[in-house]
């Protein structure tokens, strides 16, 4: 399988002494090189968002070429000039998401630990930018080596920090999650997801893992990116690791930067990103091609046969009576003034059942369906949330099906080559080589996750 074009050799690149222009000679790559070369040539101002996960300095086994083990000094030295770094380049406004657990302080660990998030405070809030902690975020997970020394760590913090000068981009529409229970007082759209995430781990074997043994789930990202970017922001990771946080990105239409120093990882995170589209429309066709004309099986079939396909199933989708139904019900939970709140229970638990039957076949559900492979966060929605984003993309993709042939059979040649981990083009065939969407991983490395607990931690015998 070819590479995607995403990889972008970086280290002793000339193009990086210059920082002209440098901000699109980067963006939307994965560039091999330490993070810090990299941040220097940026320009001032020029991210919009960050959300990175540095190194713990605890030992890890992370690919042969990258030590994790260095005098706490010098660690500390090194984290304090990439967050001086990261904070010139971001925009006034901007939020970096800084995800951390501990390292240890001292040479042999005996135990003692040092929380990330307190080591690296003070080093936001120097001068000439103090950073404004905005929020933290616990991240709950379960699973891992039990201690016998001590408790389990079963979390990771995110600290929230916002550059001053403006105010942060916070859009909590576009995350709010499924309530527990059916209260009137609600709002229909779903409550404030808090800043307790209880999301578990990468499951070894599952399409986010690779062989890096520090995955965070796509899901943390995507709350994180939805929330706090808008479609064409520039999102940047400079520890970019496995390239979940570009992979999400980019599925959001965000634009994107990864900083990766091992050529491994960074050859995996591209390949990672291959397998995304560049928003939730395309991501919904792709998913359509797959599930329609391939059933969803490897296999080769001509550009005009895939074409076709999809163009007759878009003619039997009624958007407009879809569309009426929804809506009508909507206007009613909304116009409920009863003290029950009756017509608002209705629809909550209508579309709660809706979304989770396996059986249906309106097309707005399997537009649901075939969304959630790709975007993890939308299981946390309520079923009128999860309805109406299904059914917004599936209008815009209804609608760019209903034209010609040769503008359909374009449109599905592009799909194509936007998801190069998936498909390869090859004249008028499209041949489908990837369903699983899964990164070929190094045994040996990935092993390693099976000998440590789940912050990375040798077990306490």
């Amino acid at each position: 399988m070819p590479l995607p074009e995403f990889l972008l050799q970086g280290r002793n690149d000339s193009n990086l002494a210059d920082r002209e222009g440098i901000r699109a000679k980067l963006e939307n790559a994965i560039v091999v090189a330490d993070c810090l070369s990299v941040l220097e040539s940026l320009p001032d101002n020029c991210i919009d968002l960050v959300h990175t996960s540095p190194p713990y300095n605890i030992d890890k086994q992370y690919a042969a070429s990258l030590p994790d083990r260095s005098e706490l000094s010098e660690y500390d030295c090194f984290l304090r000039q990439v967050i001086a770094e990261i904070k010139r380049v971001l925009r006034p406004g901007g939020s970096i998401f800084w995800q951390t657990g501990y390292t240890k302080p001292n040479s042999k660990w005996d135990g003692d630990i040092l929380p990330i998030d307190i080591a690296t405070y003070e080093h936001f809030r120097a001068r000439p930018v103090e950073m404004i902690l905005w929020d933290r975020i616990i991240w709950r997970y379960w699973g891992g080596h039990a201690f016998k020394r001590k408790l389990t760590n079963k979390h990771e913090t995110i600290l929230w920090y916002v550059k001053p000068g403006q105010e942060p981009t916070f859009l909590l529409d576009a995350i709010r999650e499924r309530a527990k229970e059916y209260d009137k007082r609600n709002n229909f759209w779903g409550r404030n997801p808090g800043n307790v995430w209880e999301v578990d781990r990468v499951a070894y074997g599952s399409t986010e893992q690779t062989s890096h043994i520090a995955v965070f789930p796509e899901e943390i990202s995507e709350r994180i990116i939805r929330a706090c970017s808008h479609p064409g922001d520039l999102v940047m990771d400079p520890f970019c690791g496995s390239g979940t946080v570009p992979k999400v990105a980019r599925s959001l239409g965000r634009n994107w930067l990864g900083i990766e120093i091992s050529p491994i990882y960074a050859e995996e995170s591209a390949r990672r990103i291959g397998y995304q589209q560049p928003s939730e429309a395309e991501s919904l066709i792709s998913g359509l091609i797959k599930h329609l004309s391939f059933s969803n099986k490897l296999g080769e079939q001509q550009l005009s046969s895939l074409t076709k396909t999809l163009r007759l199933w878009a003619c039997g989708v009624d958007m407009a009576k879809l569309t009426e139904e929804f809506d009508r019900d909507v206007a009613k939970a909304l116009a409920d003034t009863r003290a029950s709140g009756v017509m608002k229970r209705a629809a909550w638990a209508k579309y709660d059942d809706m979304v989770s039957s396996p059986l249906s076949q309106n097309p707005v559900l399997l537009a649901d369906k075939l969304l959630l492979r790709c975007y993890k966060n939308r299981q946390n929605l309520n079923g009128v949330s999860r309805f109406r984003t299904a059914q917004e993309a599936l209008g815009e993709v209804v609608a760019s099906l209903a034209k010609s042939d040769a503008e359909v059979a374009e449109l599905v040649a592009k799909i194509a080559n936007q998801e190069p981990s998936s498909y390869l083009v090859n004249g008028d065939s499209v041949m489908l080589q990837s369903v699983d969407r899964k990164i070929a991983q190094e045994s040996s490395i990935a092993r390693t996750s099976e000998t440590t607990d789940e912050s990375g931690q040798p077990p306490l015998l």
